[in-house]
């Protein structure tokens, strides 16, 4: 993040001009940048192909002023279209520093989507010219990133495994950082196909002992995670590297070579696992729990997770981390061969529960682990958990309730007030009785939750119920009235399951749809006009309003401020904000943040060494602020800590956020960044699933 802060400094220092004591500057000057600015960020959130604001941002790639062709031809990247590949390719000439870094990634970008091949040589040609290391390291990443043909294959490894050398020596630490980004995005591709294997695999050992200027400075670390990375996405991972990875003092960097456990000889595993679980690390320790889980029972593994499970094991002064406790628990939901151990521990566990605790995960997930293993002893809980007053602990009673067949739970559930709950209720029915649930089902479409809807509708195909098409229908009207581009799963469902059990009798309700807000909408219900009536519609959607950019007090107001989340329990998460880098996006979160929009929210997803998501107001992932926010990617990594928009498609941000909670260098170019956490990730290490945002608070800048 600190690489792509550094590009808006120029701005950010004419906007940053104070009056003096004895002085009141022009403001003329600043005013004028920012709106120029703005400018450029209106007509890239319109996605022209052609028309006025395609002119604003090619007459602003050749403006006077750096920072506005540096945004001018990021803005080009970002439409994704190789008709503007040109002037993109022109700007790597560019005397400025910040616009050959911009034109870089926008180049590849520009080609995301297709055949990266005819930008493969521009800037392979320009990293033979350029001297920056920045500059240097943007253009390695590129090219590993480009889609190839098998052809370039081997040309491109060779050229950025030539990128990490200066001489006889390494490549300036910045450098190596770009060039590593790209090969992990070709050994992520490619796997053990990768090319040149022998002389990769000498280069990644030697770069997974990197000390750079300081063995623990961040981009020293960098370096070495994404080696290990590399190593292990090629099927490379060996022995002494991954034990040496173990003793390093970076926390993240064990976690990076453990991932990769499965690929050291197997008389190696047990004692690289017994350092693992007992690493300074939680990220180590976490992927330790991951590979005992997807291994077969020993009496080793099951030793650690019958520990892990434990508040605090026998003979250990520390508590298990509840995220540990939570990963060991679901690990018991397998045989060990002391059954009677198992058995009582999970019980233990599941007895903890009581209606003040914050964290109930860990007695939520031994249900489930009793009831896949001990069903008699997990129905002894099941409707305990089910009067909980935390909707996530009754849908996790519904989870256990369909594994134990136990019906009248399930339709007891299938009726909650929460709709997360009744979508895991519906999922165990359908699940034991097929379409005899279908009744259930149907009565699901009266409630707006679009989570549920689509899994409702989901599971209505084949249906023969007569009465499905009119209740189809009718929900279908009822949630397009909102107007909510973030419902189109939830409408393409259930216009989906009626375009299949419905007919002409329903064609006049459904033509007004022609001219839906939603494009994919529109489109869809004209397939199903076709279908009923044998002959051709032609959509015409008419798009909804864009959502307004910020203006020039809100942008100052944006620059330098953070949002703090105060969580459930104290904790606080506090994030630096990145309103130049991706304006709309972090325009949203700065207004909803103020607007009190997550107070209250959770963080419904816990993915264990990937992310925390949340900001939902149905706590899952269909349900978000109701118009659509357009990507912003950019040269901004997924480091541990940043923090970014989740999407269910390209173009489809709600307003969720995710804090990565290791590096997730997969995530770029295609999901936001629109900052990172500046203090509390001891508490995102924390956040497991139900965590509650007590209030989101904005902080101006200094």
């Amino acid at each position: 993040m600190k690489r792509a802060r550094s590009t808006w400094r120029h701005l950010r220092t004419v906007l940053l001009v104070t009056a003096c004591s004895a002085c009141v500057p022009d403001s003329a000057p600043r005013d004028r940048a920012l709106d120029a600015y703005l400018r450029i960020v209106d007509a890239e959130d319109a996605r022209p192909e052609d028309g006025p604001h395609l002119d604003v941002l090619l007459q602003s790639a050749a403006a006077g002023d750096r920072f506005i062709r540096a945004s001018a031809i990021r803005a080009l990247g970002r439409l994704e279209n190789p008709d503007f590949a040109p002037v993109i390719r022109d700007a790597l000439a560019e005397p400025s520093r910040d616009v050959r870094l911009e034109a870089a990634y926008a180049l590849a970008q520009a080609h995301n989507v297709d055949d990266g091949t005819p930008a493969f040589e521009p800037l392979r040609d320009r990293l033979e010219i350029e001297t920056d290391p920045a500059v240097r390291s943007e253009l390695g990443r590129s090219i590993g990133r480009l889609r190839l043909s098998a052809e370039h294959q081997a040309e491109r490894v060779e050229l950025l495994l030539t990128l990490t050398r200066d001489g006889d020596g390494d490549a300036p630490t910045e450098t190596l950082v770009g060039a590593l980004l790209g090969i992990e995005a070709i050994a992520r591709a490619s796997g053990a196909d990768i090319p040149a294997r022998s002389r990769l695999a000498r280069r990644m050992r030697e770069l997974a002992s990197y000390n750079g200027d300081f063995f623990l400075s961040e981009e020293s670390v960098r370096v070495r995670k994404l080696a290990l990375t590399v190593l292990g996405q090629s099927g490379l991972m060996d022995t002494p590297t991954l034990q040496r990875a173990l003793r390093d003092a970076a926390h993240l960097v064990p976690a990076a070579a453990l991932r990769y456990l499965s690929q050291i000889p197997m008389t190696s595993r047990p004692e690289t696992l017994r350092r693992a679980v007992t690493n300074e690390s939680l990220p180590a320790v976490i992927e330790a729990f991951r590979y005992i889980a997807s291994s077969p029972r020993t009496e080793q593994t099951c030793r650690f997770l019958l520990a892990g499970a434990r508040v605090t094991p026998p003979e250990s002064p520390r508590p298990v981390p509840e995220p540990i406790r939570v990963m060991a628990i679901d690990g018991l939901s397998e045989p060990c061969a002391d059954l009677e151990s198992q058995r009582t521990v999970l019980r233990e566990v599941v007895e903890s529960l009581d209606d003040r605790a914050v964290q109930w995960q860990a007695p939520a997930h031994a249900l489930l682990s009793l009831a896949r293993l001990f069903p008699t002893d997990a129905g002894d809980y099941v409707s305990g958990h089910a009067d909980h007053a935390n909707p996530f602990v009754r849908a996790y009673a519904a989870r256990a309730a369909a594994l134990l067949g136990d019906r009248e739970g399930l339709l007891t559930l299938a009726g909650d007030q929460s709709d997360n709950v009744r979508t895991a209720a519906i999922e165990g029915l359908f699940a034991l009785d097929g379409h005899a649930a279908d009744g259930v089902l149907l009565l699901q479409l009266d409630r707006d939750d679009p989570q549920l809807l689509l899994t409702a509708a989901r599971m209505l195909e084949g249906t023969n119920r007569v009465d499905a098409a009119s209740r189809l229908l009718e929900a279908f009207e009822r949630i397009s009235e909102a107007r909510r581009e973030t419902w189109r799963d939830a409408r393409a469902a259930l216009l989906a399951r009626l375009t299949e059990v419905g007919g002409p009798a329903q064609s006049e309700r459904l033509i007004p749809y022609l001219t839906d807000y939603d494009e994919q909408i529109a489109t869809a219900v004209a397939g199903a006009l076709r279908r009923w009536n044998g002959r051709p519609y032609t959509p015409t959607p008419l798009a909804l309003p864009r959502q307004p950019i910020p203006n020039r007090e809100e942008m100052r107001a944006m620059d330098g401020a953070r949002v703090v989340l105060h969580m459930e329990g104290g904790a606080r998460i506090e994030i630096a904000l990145e309103p130049f880098i991706s304006t709309t996006n972090t325009y949203r979160f700065w207004r909803l943040a103020r607007e009190g929009y997550f107070d209250g929210l959770t963080f419904h997803r816990w993915a264990p060494n990937f992310v925390i998501q949340g900001g939902s107001p149905g706590a899952n992932e269909y349900q978000g602020d109701g118009p659509y926010t357009r990507d912003e990617v950019g040269r901004a990594v997924h480091w541990r800590g940043t923090v970014g928009i989740s999407t269910r498609g390209h173009d489809t941000g709600d307003g969720q956020i995710f804090v990565n909670l290791v590096d997730n260098v997969r995530l770029d170019h295609t999901y936001t960044i629109v900052g990172s956490v500046v203090e509390g990730m001891e508490a995102v290490d924390g956040v497991l699933e139900g965590a509650v945002i007590e209030r989101a608070e904005v902080v101006p800048g200094s």
